[in-house]
């Protein structure tokens, strides 16, 4: 019940010319459209937990600490998915991470989780070397993710270029990409 109430929220929060324009242009695209996007997120969340072996809220975490490695990557310019393999090694020894060193608490900052929450699946990640957490260098991607990167991500790109090839075919990309144009 509480999801349709947000759902009618978010409807009526929508101005007069975006309604116009989900409820007659993109009809039959939108519809089409956000079932293959809810088909990829429930693959995605499969995936989740049939190849990773962690819940989702874990996988989450696991994002952040991810995002938090990638931003600190990228300072010293973009990577390409190749050089960013390379470089997990370097990224769980970086200095970076020892000065800007990730923590339980900004984690659950981020997500808006209780921090014992964060703590109890970050080591339960841990257990399984995808993170490790030290003193020094707080919270860094351990030597099992390379193994997720390689797989998992590799999956998951090509999956993300499927459905937006199709999107593209049925028409609900150019209509997503329309979406915040005034007309």
């Amino acid at each position: 019940m509480a999801i349709e109430e947000e759902t009618n929220e978010n409807i009526e929060a929508l101005s007069s010319e975006e309604e116009k324009y989900i409820s007659k242009d993109s009809q039959p695209a939108f519809s089409k459209g956000l079932y293959e996007w809810l088909m990829f997120l429930l693959t995605y969340y499969s995936r989740i937990r049939e190849n990773l072996k962690i819940d989702f809220e874990s996988f989450i975490v696991l994002q952040v600490v991810v995002s938090h490695s990638l931003y600190h990557m990228n300072k010293d310019g973009v990577k390409t998915f190749t050089e960013i393999q390379k470089n997990f090694d370097l990224m769980s020894m970086s200095n970076l991470s020892k000065i800007n060193k990730l923590a339980f608490a900004s984690i659950a900052e981020v997500l808006q989780l209780p921090r014992e929450t964060v703590r109890r699946k970050v080591l339960q990640l841990e257990e399984k070397k995808i993170v490790k957490v030290d003193a020094v260098s707080g919270i860094i991607l351990g030597p099992a993710y390379k193994v997720i990167y390689k797989e998992f991500v590799s999956k998951t790109t090509i999956d993300t270029s499927t459905l937006v090839k199709r999107w593209k075919t049925n028409g609900t990309l150019e209509k997503l990409l329309q979406m915040n144009e005034k007309k």
